[in-house]
């Protein structure tokens, strides 16, 4: 073959470039904060997160002290490009266990090191045990505009056999203070089906809560972590949970009333009431659809710049390294491109809907050519389907969030950890 050489050379890629101010080119990226606060008054049976009971006073503020110095430092670190927030969330464990000026002093040390957007959500997360009028009037006036209740249930015999620190008294002089303090979006969580919490148990509570007019109402289904107690007692047969059958007939049921009552859907177990909120909660936006965030604080886990990584769960182990200037990092993983497109798609369906063109811009590529056999057999099932110009998770895959979240797995994702690996992120299996 005789070979022409092409005498064209190219120096730089890509070949075409927006017109664009320096203003637009170092614009900060947009990004979300979470705190995590550990204190509780007591360890639910469900519960698999990073908690400690029966911390003082002084345990409390020195957290406080340390988690603000933790903040300040990985913000000069600059190990990450500085960012503009759209929303900080306060989870736990019981934030609400801190007071107002601790929980206020958080969040100024947040804002003294990161730019806030005019309108960011300030979201904080309450146990109905520990919330007062004057502690949420206080952080109202301090800018804190979204406030979730873990009601969970209620039904006082099922709250104490879940070892809840509260009743139904205390939900409904709860949101008695929520009111008071002019939250503009207000959730309740409620958990389904928690051992004892028949249909008639459970519609119960969902009627009751959509009596105290929330904003936001959100329907947890039952997660089985292993150590947790509930698991221990699955396993050894102490108690028993209904068929999954009857769990998609609870959500089903729960779902038609709510949506009956104005709400609509807003991820997979989240619902809003468009005429009191214009949003559900722009934290669980960045949380769910893979967008930078950063967390501060015991076990909180962060993802960005192709990275994800967690802090310690130790809170000893935790305490000392930001108590000598270390970022107290446990584990970390570096996503394939191959790898963030799954985790896409997975958490993406959370929130039901992925675009079209933003996986596109994203990738490079479309989600059909990389997803083919799993977005076929998910379409086939009935549990997504496809409008123009998104991805959409039907009413029924509400139900079976769980099997189209499961087809993005791999086999490799499932194997167990290879030496100097650890597994995170996948609850107990739960056999009919």
């Amino acid at each position: 073959m005789n070979l022409i050489k092409l005498r064209q050379h190219i120096h730089s890629y890509p070949l075409k470039f927006e017109v664009a101010a320096g203003a637009d080119v170092f614009a900060l990226d947009r990004a979300a904060l979470y705190v995590h606060i550990p204190f509780c008054s007591t360890k639910c049976h469900f519960c698999d997160f990073a908690v400690y009971v029966n911390r003082g006073t002084d345990a409390r503020e020195e957290y406080v002290n340390l988690l603000c110095r933790e903040i300040e430092t990985f913000a000069r670190l600059r190990a990450l490009p500085s960012y503009r927030i759209d929303a900080l969330y306060f989870g736990g464990g019981t934030p609400g266990l801190l007071t107002a000026a601790q929980l206020i002093r958080i969040l100024d040390a947040c804002r003294a090191v990161y730019p806030f957007q005019p309108d960011a959500e300030i979201a904080v997360e309450f146990d109905p045990a520990s919330t007062t009028t004057e502690k949420l009037v206080a952080l109202r006036e301090a800018g804190f505009n979204r406030l979730s209740i873990g009601v969970q249930s209620f039904d006082d015999d099922v709250l104490q056999k879940s070892n809840r620190p509260h009743d139904r008294a205390a939900i409904y002089r709860a949101c008695e203070s929520a009111a008071a303090a002019d939250f503009p979006n207000l959730n309740l969580d409620l958990i389904y089906p928690l051992p004892g919490v028949t249909r008639e148990i459970w519609m119960d509570s969902v009627r009751r809560a959509l009596d105290l007019a929330p904003s936001c109402l959100t329907l947890y289904a039952l997660e089985l972590w292993p150590g947790t107690a509930y698991h221990r007692w699955l396993t050894d047969g102490r108690i028993e949970l209904p068929p999954s059958c009857d769990e998609v007939g609870m959500y089903e049921e729960a779902s038609d009333l709510v949506e009956a009552n104005g709400f609509v859907p807003a991820s997979t177990n989240g619902f809003r009431h468009p005429g009191r909120t214009t949003r559900y909660s722009t934290f669980l936006d960045y949380y769910w659809k893979t967008l930078p965030l950063l967390g501060f604080g015991v076990s909180a886990r962060s993802t960005a710049a192709g990275r994800t990584w967690a802090h310690t769960r130790d809170l000893e182990t935790w305490r000392r390294m930001v108590d000598e200037g270390r970022p107290p990092v446990d584990f970390y993983a570096r996503l394939t491109p191959r790898q963030e497109m799954r985790r896409v798609m997975l958490r993406g369906s959370k929130t039901l809907a992925i675009s079209r063109a933003e996986f596109v811009a994203r990738f490079g590529v479309t989600m059909e050519s990389v997803f083919e056999t799993e977005l076929r057999d998910l379409a086939a099932a009935g549990l997504i389907a496809w409008e123009p110009d998104r991805l959409v998770v039907t009413r029924r895959g509400r139900a079976y969030c769980t099997n189209v979240f499961d087809r993005f797995l791999t086999e490799e994702d499932r194997a167990p950890p290879a030496e100097g690996q650890v597994q995170w992120g996948l609850s107990a299996l739960v056999q009919e």
